[in-house]
């Protein structure tokens, strides 16, 4: 016999729903921000922001583990920025297997083209509308859950 689901009771569903919906619309609108400025996905965005902190550069799997993704989106995104000269890929020189992408110098400069676009979006679209004092519970939250994540 199965075991029937443990169903979100109303103060549960009450903090999962808006969460859901909310972090839906968050997430378009800081992608279609950086979109339209600057032809640049949110997830091309963190993944040069991250290139940009691994000066011998990072795998696709690394990549793909650190935005909860699997390595073939991460190496279209990669494909993408190089066809755009942002990132490049390279054989690892080490284990011929692996695939390891780099930023460019022309990544580094729609890096520094997104940060204020980013952060006026975050802004915008999330900070402008969060009290100061329920940032640390939001922290607390979303740090316990990234956690977990992690594990898994």
């Amino acid at each position: 016999m199965t075991e029937q689901p443990q169903w979100l009771d109303e103060e549960e569903m009450a903090a999962w729903h808006p969460f859901v919906v909310a972090g839906m619309h968050l997430f378009a609108a800081l992608d279609r921000d950086l979109r339209e400025a600057l032809d640049l996905t949110l997830l091309d965005h963190g993944i040069l922001l991250m290139l940009r902190n691994a000066p011998d550069g990072l795998t696709m799997g690394h990549l793909a583990r650190q935005f909860g993704t699997d390595a073939s989106v991460v190496t279209y995104r990669i494909r993408r920025m190089e066809d755009r000269g942002l990132a490049t890929r390279e054989r690892n020189r080490v284990d011929g297997r692996l695939v390891v992408a780099s930023i460019t110098p022309a990544g580094e400069t729609i890096c520094d083209a997104a940060g204020p676009i980013h952060v006026t979006s975050v802004r915008n679209h999330f900070m402008d509308h969060v009290p100061r004092p329920a940032l640390p519970v939001i922290a607390d939250v979303f740090n316990r859950l990234y956690a977990f994540q992690r594990q898994g």
